[in-house]
């Protein structure tokens, strides 16, 4: 199990966050990946952490004892004319997460997914949503925490929690 902490996100963790956005976009280990900064300047990535900090955004950082970051869990509210993959309406903030490679299996994921919904529900949030791969190992993850499959879209689901 793992012993480190998780911390709120402040505005110098804004190149982690797009690290771990790399990650979340690019997580099967049997595909070659994009250059980072290729990846991560594609429109449908891009917005995903442009002008983070705009009000309603929130983020969590999965730190060692030691202080290294090694994993992220966000959400951030989206508009229907412009949003993400996992988009359900404008009063459902979507959320995203992501764990360094190297990291992963050690229960961070859970750790930052908990904390995350948490900060949510203390916030006044009554749902998250989150768009997730149906091959991704994460989905098992997501449906233990209550997430429930609302729509698919090539090789996609989108999921909702209540919170």
């Amino acid at each position: 199990m793992w012993n480190g902490s998780v911390r709120p996100a402040v505005e110098d963790d804004h190149p982690f966050l797009l690290e771990m956005l790399y990650e979340a976009a690019y997580w099967r280990t049997d595909q070659p990946r994009p250059p980072r900064d290729e990846a991560l300047a594609r429109p449908e990535l891009s917005k995903i952490l442009d002008g983070w900090g705009r009000h309603g955004d929130a983020a969590l950082i999965a730190v060692t004892r030691c202080g290294v970051p090694v994993g992220a869990a966000w959400y951030r509210y989206w508009t229907r004319e412009d949003h993400s993959y996992g988009f359900v309406d404008e009063a459902t903030p979507e959320l995203g997460i992501a764990v360094r490679r190297s990291q992963r299996g050690l229960g961070i994921g859970t750790r930052l997914l908990r904390e995350l919904m948490r900060y949510a529900r203390a916030a006044g949030i009554k749902t998250l949503s989150l768009s997730v791969e149906v091959e991704n190992f994460s989905l098992k993850l997501y449906e233990r925490w209550g997430f429930k499959r609302v729509s698919a879209a090539g090789g996609a689901w989108t999921m909702i929690a209540n919170l």
